[in-house]
């Protein structure tokens, strides 16, 4: 299973003392304290922190489907890479995240990462991606599904997304895809994440 997390770090909601002065207390565990106080950029890890427990929740929410998002209880433990683990209420995820200028995007999976088995991807909202800046949620589905059959090399129209208990699910040609997939948005960020492993798409109905 798989879940990602967006940041936009131009966001009004991520800028300096935008949250409450309690939020680090409710937030990091003990050992993600420390590693604040030690920072010499705790707000940017903060929103690194934070984007990887969104993203383990996500991904642990499909497995687990009655799991509370308790954020202080998804313990993150990352190295000088930004990949590592979270440790989670019912399990372990692994962990990857991608820090740019203005962005964070956060990966969590219940397999090992990597360019063969994982297919992410993340981009600014404009009216030349999206259309309508007013609907960040159909920008993230229409991202996520132009890289999937470019990526597959398949026609546009080949997949769909739907949501079932609020969780994206991926079609192909109307039948449910084993690729796991996840959507996230904020600010004007969109972004993805699906596991595709060394799996083939379905082969075309034509074929």
């Amino acid at each position: 299973m798989i879940g990602n997390d967006i940041v936009d770090l131009n966001d009004p909601e991520t800028q300096k003392n935008a949250h409450h002065p309690r939020f680090d207390g409710r937030v990091f565990s003990r050992s993600e304290l420390m590693r604040l106080r030690l920072s010499g950029a705790p707000h940017r890890l903060r929103w690194i922190l934070w984007a990887a427990k969104e993203a383990a929740y996500k991904a642990m929410k499909k497995i687990h489907p009655n799991l509370i998002f308790s954020p202080v209880r998804f313990v993150v433990q990352l190295d000088q890479t930004l990949r590592g683990s979270v440790d989670c209420p019912k399990g372990s995820l692994d962990v990857s995240v991608t820090e740019e200028a203005t962005s964070i995007h956060a990966i969590a999976a219940s397999a090992a990462m990597d360019e063969q088995t994982i297919l992410s991807g993340a981009e600014w909202i404009t009216s030349e991606t999206d259309g309508n800046a007013q609907q960040p949620s159909q920008a993230a589905r229409a991202l996520a599904l132009r890289s999937l059959e470019r990526r597959l090399e398949l026609p546009r129209g080949t997949f769909s997304i739907e949501k079932h208990d609020r969780i994206p699910v991926l079609f192909q040609h109307g039948v449910r895809s084993e690729f796991d997939l996840s959507l996230s948005h904020h600010g004007q960020l969109v972004a993805f994440a699906c596991e595709i492993g060394e799996r083939k798409a379905l082969k075309e109905a034509h074929a």
